[in-house]
Parts: C-alpha cells; structure tokens; sequence
C-alpha cells in the first residue's frame, strides 16, 4: 500500500551532523513509504535566514532519494522518493525573490509561514497573537499561489489561519497537526479550523509527537488512530494522512519510533473496521491528490 508522510526535519538532523536520524531511505523503504515531504527549516536560533537554505539543499542531495521536482505521475511511487517543503517564513527575510529563487531550486511543495518565531510575514500559533497575516504574508501567500506552493498553517496562529482560507489561491494544508478538543495547545487544531480545511479539500497530517497526542505526554499508537477517528468524524475522509515530524520531535509514540513501524497505525485501522479505500487515503492517497491537484490549479 502506498504510504506518504507530509512533514519530517532529516534534512535539519543532516545538517547539525545528528547521526540518531530516523528518517533514511532505508527506514523508508522498511515502511513502504512512497513520497516523504522533507522540511527545509529556517531555524531555532537567533542566526535565522536565506543563508541556512544551501546547506539543507545539499544535505537534499545527499538525502539518497529522487526528488519529485516536476508534476507527480498519476500513479504513486512505490520506491522511497521525497518532495521538499519549508517550515518558516523567516527563512525568506520578508523577500520575494528568495522565494522563487529556492523554489526554482527544489520545487517546493508547503510553505509553513512561520515557525514558533514571530516574522515579516505572520505570527505563530505559540505567540498568542490575535493579529492576521502581515501585509509582507499576504504578499507571499498571493505569490505561493502564482507558485502553486501550498500554505502549511500547521504554526500559524489561528488570526493567520483563517486570513489563509479567505486569501489563499490553493487550500490550506497543516502538514503535522493534531486535535485541540483532543489535546489542549495551541499547535493543534481546533474543529473550525479541521472543518474549514477539509471543506476547502485541503490536507491535515496527524503529528506523532505524544504531546500532541495526549495532554500527559505519554502515548500509543491508539492515540495516533484516535485523532485519526476525530477528523474523519468531521467530513476529513479525503483529506487526512500523516505528518509524523520525524526528527523533530524528542519523542515518539510506543511501538511508532520510525517510518518503518507506520504500517501498524494502517493495520490498527483497519482492525477498527476502516475499508480498504479509506486505509489508503489516510496511508498516503490524500497527501498525494492534495499535492497533484494543486500542480492543475
């Protein structure tokens, strides 16, 4: 079964020289994942900006997986194959041309417009901002569309969140996001916000990050299928998949350290009486029609 996964930080591991990385090709490939989105992130530190977008580039290369730079094939890769998208605006410093330049590079699928860092373009969900999106994020929002990059509100506060559905050009996506009437922080998502994603056809993908699982930080992959239950609950059959934040999470559920133990969350559905065609589209289907929809916008 084909399985995709929107959001993971190996590129930021590569970099940082971090030799415990979990997402390899080879862990990919164990796990039977097609498509891995790959995060160029802008940083966590003070020292953020353009200048941190070579090095992720290169650790790209070295990654050991075919890029899907031009329109994705109808049918899914069944060999591990990567997709790139960025996790911070600030990593653009407010300018346009950055943006093309890096897109023109690698062909970016999801632009996180912020992390947990307020920038020139909006303000993160951990901010408590109730401001919308800077006039700079509209800007590039209206590009992103020119660009067909998607918005990845997964950071985004929720001002921000909805000035994206009113403005976006292409459906809001929150490539690693979790249920807030399941787990109460502010990183996960409240039912509007599911309701409005999934009424635009955007994407959510379930974090795996036991904190956003469970408000006492200790979780299994049950907690995993519940916030599965949840959005589909809501209308999001067609539109939720993963976003495990591999590599960027300190900790991991019990029996889901790595892509190659993803197949147990698809057969813990199924043991929950999910069908066939509804296993696939959470597995990676819903991921991959989100991303070559947008390639026809």
């Amino acid at each position: 079964m084909f399985i995709a996964d929107a959001h993971c930080d190996a590129l930021h591991r590569m970099v940082a020289h971090d030799r415990e990385r979990t997402v390899t090709p080879q862990s990919l490939r164990a796990g039977g994942v097609g498509v891995q989105a790959l995060a160029i992130f802008a940083g966590d530190t003070q020292n953020r900006g353009y200048h941190r977008a070579a090095p992720m580039l290169e650790a790209l290369r070295a990654f050991g997986a075919p890029v899907l730079a031009e329109e994705l094939p109808a049918t899914p890769p069944q060999t591990p194959h990567v997709v790139v998208t960025v996790e911070g605006g600030e990593l653009f410093e407010g300018d346009p041309a950055k943006l093309r330049a890096l897109d023109a590079q690698a062909r970016l699928r999801m632009l996180g417009l912020t992390w947990n860092f307020e920038n020139e373009l909006a303000c993160p969900a951990l901010s408590g901002s109730c401001q919308g999106l800077k006039p700079r994020g509209r800007e590039f929002l209206a590009e992103m569309g020119r660009l067909r990059i998607l918005a990845d509100v997964s950071h985004l506060n929720e001002a921000g969140f909805w000035d994206v559905c009113e403005r976006s050009a292409l459906p809001p996506v929150a490539s690693h996001s979790d249920c807030r009437w399941l787990c109460d922080t502010p990183r996960n998502l409240t039912r509007e916000q599911a309701r409005a994603i999934f009424q635009r056809r955007g994407f959510v993908g379930v974090n795996f990050f036991p904190e956003f699982l469970r408000e006492d930080g200790v979780a299994t992959i049950d907690d995993v299928v519940r916030h599965i239950d949840a959005l589909m609950e809501l209308g999001g059959e067609d539109c939720v998949g993963f976003g495990s934040d591999f590599d960027g999470i300190s900790s991991h559920p019990e029996g889901l350290a790595s892509p190659a133990d993803v197949p147990r969350i698809l057969e813990a559905l199924e043991k929950r009486g999910y069908t066939q065609k509804q296993v696939a589209g959470v597995a990676g289907l819903n991921l991959y029609r989100v991303l070559r929809e947008t390639n026809r916008v």
